[in-house]
């Protein structure tokens, strides 16, 4: 965690500097204060005649802060320094065996070591770059295991395979790609996410898949991108846990993938669903010590877990039941941030890029990011208001009539359009036409590539829908720009070596990529640039884009570059990031919550204030001037 030991603040507003004592000494807004950290991580400061103290996040909350000195303190020592003994054991085999030839980075050794000490397994939360496909081997070779399991998605089982060729032989990774395959299992073994659900014969059976002919013959099982558990009930999730593997070990990132509670399925996984390790049940109850004298109140897992950490306006039953199905209004936020922690500690691994143990063998500069405003085009303009209209009114109109809107397929189909008619008006809305020639976004995107190229630097560009990416890369062709399309309507085979040959050892200038086929498991440090020619509604698609190009061995400091059209849907997403990211980083890092105090405005609100601008910058009526746009076409 990050903390310091000398901080001086001014004080954000007038308060009592204890509300619970009478008389106590009034904090004007505007008055400096000094704090010194104490042993136990508080800070103390004098007041009057009085000393008082507050917790580095009350401090924050509190005080607009400038630090005299930056430190890292160790909020838990962890369990090597608790069982030393059980540690050392695990030291000396991991050299006996020669892990630690190639896993040879201190902290790396040290994170082998304390995963393995947990019995049932843990969350390996390693920021991208700190080497998780090695840990996933070693892991397996450590705990020694009959059998191993790595699961991948498909697309990255060539990466994997070529990650662990450095380090090990290639007849030590048995890839399980046929039904042939599942009879002698090695050590260590390699299958996709798709496969394992997949049924082995539908011939013979349809219910008989990969998952179920492994099941409990694996004795320690690794899920990559392990966030997509965060849904229990996804068909995924369901096959990871009919393995029934003995040790359960999740590798991402980003085990926060969207809200705060998404984080619940992970540790029911590694931990143990309802266990004195994992007392939050999901298919259990929350396990108390009352229960030892009466289940009188007893409470399900579920309901505990919501009503300790999820922020709501409103739920639906639906969603109550299993915090995954069902309509609801969520604010990005944790219930209780303390306590979200002393939950999160025992189960998760955290790494950061930028801590002292980990910045000893990697250095990678923050990224510069630059925003890009284009104004609207009149015709696009007229066709987007258009569009937003009709789901402001049709929103509008299930509030009044159910209360809230509950049929969340809809909603997200509704707002898909309004996506569309911002970013990719050539595709059309029904009910509302197409755009027939380019946005001032896209031509924004266009030049910056082009000008890159010019340069003689690299982009990787990042977008929602497949087809911007076939018509920005149409248009860079008939400027002579050479780039290499990455989306899903290329086979993954043909796409990752047009990748690998034209972009990374090729004359490409530009890798255009769809965030769900290029955002997780590659390696592409060569890239200068970074651009988002859209948003995302999740925090961790952003984050784990950005981080294929920021891997150790970039040369060179990283250009991120993001592209807005003012008062779009542009801004609501980017609200819904910005509160998510605040959230997790807040829950999993340690940091101090910015965005706590800030009201989280919704969609209508936004709509609304963006016509009340045009309005007042054009001098008109909310009505007229929305009804000029409309017709500015």
């Amino acid at each position: 965690m990050n903390a310091a030991e000398a901080i001086s603040g001014v004080a954000l507003k007038s308060h009592v500097a204890d509300p619970q004592k009478w008389g106590s000494p009034v904090i004007k807004a505007g008055e400096a204060v000094a704090f010194v950290r104490q042993p136990d991580g508080r800070y103390a400061y004098q007041a009057g005649s009085a000393q008082f103290v507050l917790t580095l996040d009350e401090l924050m909350s509190r005080f607009a802060v400038s630090r005299s000195a930056q430190t890292w303190e160790t909020v838990h020592e962890g369990l090597s320094v608790k069982y030393p003994g059980q540690a050392l054991a695990l030291r000396r085999r991991m050299q006996a065996l020669g892990i630690d030839r190639w896993l040879n980075w201190e902290f790396q050794q040290n994170d082998l070591v304390e995963l393995l000490q947990k019995p049932c397994g843990a969350v390996a939360a390693w920021e991208q770059g700190c080497g998780k496909s090695r840990l996933a081997a070693a892991l397996i070779l450590l705990a020694g295991v009959k059998h191993g399991l790595i699961v991948v998605e498909a697309r990255l089982v060539p990466e994997m395979r070529a990650e662990l060729a450095q380090i090990l032989p290639p007849a030590a990774v048995h890839v399980i790609d046929s039904p042939e395959s599942l009879g002698a299992l090695g050590q260590i073994n390699l299958i996709a996410y798709e496969r394992l659900r997949m049924p082995v014969c539908r011939e013979a059976s349809r219910r008989v898949t990969y998952a179920h002919r492994l099941r409990r013959r694996i004795g320690l099982l690794v899920a990559d991108e392990g966030e997509r558990l965060s849904n229990p009930n996804s068909d995924q999730s369901r096959a990871l846990w009919q393995l029934s593997a003995r040790r359960r070990y999740i590798l991402t990132g980003s085990p926060i993938a969207n809200y705060p509670r998404d984080v619940f399925g992970l540790i029911a996984f590694t931990g143990g669903d309802g266990t004195a390790a994992q007392p939050y049940g999901y298919r259990r109850g929350y396990l108390d010590s009352q229960w030892l004298a009466t289940v009188q109140h007893a409470q399900r897992g579920v309901d505990r877990f919501r009503d300790d950490f999820v922020v709501l306006e409103w739920v639906t039953w639906e969603f109550a039941e299993s915090l995954q199905d069902g309509a609801k209004r969520e604010v990005p936020k944790i219930g209780n941030l303390p306590l979200y922690r002393q939950m999160l500690a025992p189960h998760v691994k955290r790494r950061l890029v930028c801590e002292p143990d980990v910045a000893r063998y990697i250095q990678i500069d923050p990224p510069a990011v630059e925003v890009v405003e284009t104004d609207w085009d009149p015709a696009h303009l007229s066709l987007y208001l258009r569009t937003a209209d009709e789901f402001a009114e049709w929103y509008r109109e299930i509030r009044r009539t159910d209360g809230r809107s509950n049929n969340l397929i809809a909603i997200l189909a509704r707002i898909r359009a309004v996506h569309f008619a911002a970013n990719y008006p050539q595709y059309g809305v029904d009910g509302v036409g197409t755009l027939g020639q380019l946005t001032s976004k896209q031509r924004a995107a266009i030049d910056r590539l082009n000008a890159i190229a010019e340069e003689g630097k690299q982009a990787i560009l990042f977008a929602e829908n497949p087809g911007v990416i076939d018509l920005i890369a149409g248009q860079l062709k008939a400027r002579d720009v050479e780039t290499v399309p990455f989306h899903g309507g290329i086979p993954i085979t043909k796409r990752v070596a047009d990748k690998d040959k034209r972009f990374v050892h090729g004359s490409a200038t530009g890798l255009l990529c769809t965030k769900g086929s290029g955002r997780a498991g590659y390696n592409l440090p060569n890239a200068d640039y970074v651009l988002f020619y859209d948003s995302s509604w999740t925090w961790r698609i952003e984050y784990q884009a950005m981080r294929r190009a920021l891997r150790w061995n970039r040369e060179g400091q990283l250009k991120v570059v993001y592209f807005h059209l003012p008062g779009s849907i542009d801004k609501y997403q980017d609200q819904m990031v910005a509160h998510k990211r605040d959230a997790m980083e807040a829950g999993l890092d340690w940091a101090t919550p910015e965005l706590e105090d800030e009201a989280f405005l919704h969609m209508d609100t936004l709509l609304d204030a963006f016509v009340e601008d045009l309005a007042a910058l054009h001098g008109r009526e909310n009505r007229d001037q929305r009804q000029l746009l409309k017709e500015a076409a």
